[in-house]
């Protein structure tokens, strides 16, 4: 069994920062061959982006997820496999973002330090919102606390219709909840999709009459049964809570502080390294923090709809909230009644802009901007078409927040 660690206080941002005003810009002093640094990998892009930065001068870290693959329906090559299988150290969010890896982590880095980031100590935690408009859960609140208050609420119910959408191998059977697999959601939404009472009812030996007294009463409930409840069934593992934890910079900092002190017990020898590395790291997003917080002060109140709930950290940290989005997983299908909500809202309510995502089709983009005035823009929360390093995570931040001023500020 991989040696799962416990959560990892990192380091104050205050004396982190102190430290990094000793970093010169350049590890050469401290350079050491790539055979000497422990063997780490990483799960997505950002969580590599930050591995190299507090492994910059001591060696490289191994990404697993790269290019513009989705994280939430990922299967290992062969040769990831071997990566995992010969890790020191696996960094990977938590079974709601890398929903496929759970199982093959624990069964193939078997002699690896896994350190799962939903577990840092210091991470700010959000709930899950739910429904198109984000109506029914989201009340911005912080989980500093690991406070489960929204713990397995409802999320059963998408289950069922991962199942049905052949989603039922990302690492969900290792968890026991096969036995509801596909129970009745079929028909549900089948029936949404299709407008066909025939095709909905024929397992369920209802009369016609009563099976659209059964369906109206589906339909007033679907965006809170099955088609809103996050990444999976996975997010009640972790209490309902967002997994996209890495848009929030100062989660970012705390990332860089738990791998820090992860990589310093592995290999103590470049310990100093890692942890000045970690502040320097810090002391750049700070920066970075405040430069974004000044360009989107001017478009706080503009509206917008996001492809699926990546950004809520995002959002919630720069007080730039979304007004709903397409779908809430991006795997599962949209309901014919969630976009019609959604196509209602952008025409309603003056919404600015709909942003699509570089790892999923814009079809249902296109489709929710019909009849409306607003614009498509484009945001990357996995930082797909950027060069890995360590400049990637601070890049995607600014990518982000430079395409919702564009967007918003220009309509």
């Amino acid at each position: 069994m991989p040696q799962k660690l416990s959560p990892i206080a990192p380091a104050i941002k205050t004396r982190l920062l102190g430290a990094a005003s000793t970093v010169l810009i350049t590890m050469a002093p401290f350079a050491a061959t790539a055979a000497e640094a422990p063997n780490v990998v990483t799960t997505i892009k950002p969580l590599h982006s930050i591995a190299a930065a507090v492994m910059q001068g001591v060696g490289e870290p191994a990404v697993l997820i790269d290019g513009a693959a989705s994280p939430h329906g990922f299967a290992l090559k062969p040769s990831q496999a071997a990566d995992l299988q010969n890790a020191d150290a696996v960094f990977w969010i938590g079974p709601s973002i890398e929903s496929s890896l759970g199982k093959a982590i624990d069964s193939t880095a078997s002699d690896a330090a896994v350190l799962e980031m939903m577990d840092v100590d210091g991470i700010e935690h959000l709930a899950i919102r739910e429904g198109a408009s984000f109506d029914a859960h989201d009340h911005g609140d912080h989980d500093d606390h690991g406070h489960d208050e929204h713990a397995g609420h409802g999320h059963d119910d998408h289950k069922d219709e991962h199942t049905a959408h052949g989603h039922d191998d990302h690492g969900h059977d290792d968890h026991g909840h096969d036995d509801h697999a596909g129970h009745d959601h079929d028909h549900d939404h089948d029936h949404e999709e299709h407008a066909s009472a025939e095709k909905a009812g024929h397992d369920h030996g209802h009369d016609h009459e009563n099976e659209h007294a059964h369906d109206d009463h589906e339909h007033e409930h679907e965006e809170a049964s099955h088609d809103d409840h996050g990444h999976g069934h996975d997010h009640a593992h972790e209490g309902g809570k967002d997994g996209h934890i890495w848009l929030n910079p100062d989660n970012g900092i705390a990332i860089a502080g738990a791998m820090a002190e992860t990589l310093a017990r592995l290999d103590p020898d470049h310990a100093d390294i890692y942890r000045k590395n970690a502040a320097a790291f810090a002391e750049r997003i700070e920066a970075l923090e405040t430069n974004i917080k000044t360009e989107l002060s001017g478009v706080a109140d503009a509206k917008f709809i996001v492809f699926h709930d990546a950004y809520h950290h995002f959002e919630h940290h720069f007080g730039i909230e979304a007004s709903g989005a397409i779908s809430l997983t991006p795997e599962a299908l949209t309901s014919a009644g969630r976009m019609a909500e959604i196509q209602g809202r952008i025409r309603d309510e003056n919404i600015t802009c709909v942003f699509q995502e570089p790892q999923f089709d814009n079809k249902l983009v296109d489709v929710a901007l019909e009849g409306s005035s607003a614009k498509a823009g484009t945001l990357d929360p996995l930082g797909a078409t950027l060069e890995n390093g360590p400049d990637l995570y601070p890049q995607l931040l600014s990518n982000i927040a430079t395409a919702l001023k564009e967007c918003l500020a220009s309509s």
